[in-house]
């Protein structure tokens, strides 16, 4: 909970004092990851595979310099995993997680070559988040093999509602990013974001969000 408010704190504090600085654009940012978890007692950990989301965002750009630029927005952010435990050709359990956040991401994006050259330059952007988790389900699903012989193996299938039942809704950490800006109006590049809140209610358990992957910015100018 201290950790929650010091970022809340922080949002506030960096807004108040960029509130005269001038807008300079509005950005849309497109991503493509690969989102898991890291942590303690993670069931199929070992065995965790690839599980691609698209990410969208939009937020304003305020210039701080030349080379500096803060960029406050919202972000649709899945996280989750998926994983997949295979015994016999003919028995398995897998595992994934859907999880749906808003994440509210103050960063600041730094050009080598500034800005509002023309031209290819290199970027670097980043700065914490604070998720608000508005929807998820955790899929259970397999065939596990019948040692008795006079049965068929048993299947099975369950679906759980995650934010209320075993899941923190709050999850905060960083994302990171380097890419490259094409002109003044796109930005191409990789992006990296850790979480830093454990989402397991049972303590006993450790689950962090991470995610990995590409994304796309497009500054465009204010239309009204």
């Amino acid at each position: 909970m201290r950790s929650i408010t010091l970022i809340i704190s922080f949002l506030l504090l960096t807004v108040t004092c960029d509130a005269q600085t001038k807008k300079d654009r509005s950005f849309f940012r497109f991503g493509l990851r690969n989102v898991s978890v890291r942590g303690e007692n993670i069931g199929l950990q070992e065995n965790m595979g690839l599980k691609p989301v698209i990410d969208l965002g939009f937020g304003l750009t305020y210039n701080l310099s030349d080379h500096l630029r803060f960029q406050p927005g919202i972000q649709y952010s899945p996280r989750g995993f998926n994983a997949k435990s295979k015994f016999t050709d003919s028995t398995f359990v897998e595992n994934t997680l859907e999880l749906h956040y808003l994440d509210i991401c103050p960063n600041f994006s730094y050009a080598f070559g500034g800005f509002n050259s023309y031209g290819t330059r290199l970027i670097v952007w980043g700065g914490p988040y604070l998720g608000v988790g508005i929807g998820g389900k955790n899929y259970e699903s397999g065939t596990i093999l019948n040692t008795k012989k006079i049965k068929a193996d048993s299947t099975f299938n369950n679906t759980k509602f995650t934010f209320s039942n075993g899941l923190n809704r709050i999850d905060y950490g960083f994302n990171v990013g380097l890419g490259v800006q094409v002109e003044k109006f796109t930005q191409v590049g990789v992006a990296y974001s850790m979480g830093f809140n454990n989402i397991a209610d049972n303590k006993i358990f450790t689950v962090y969000n991470q995610s990995f992957g590409f994304y796309v910015t497009v500054l465009f100018d204010d239309m009204f």
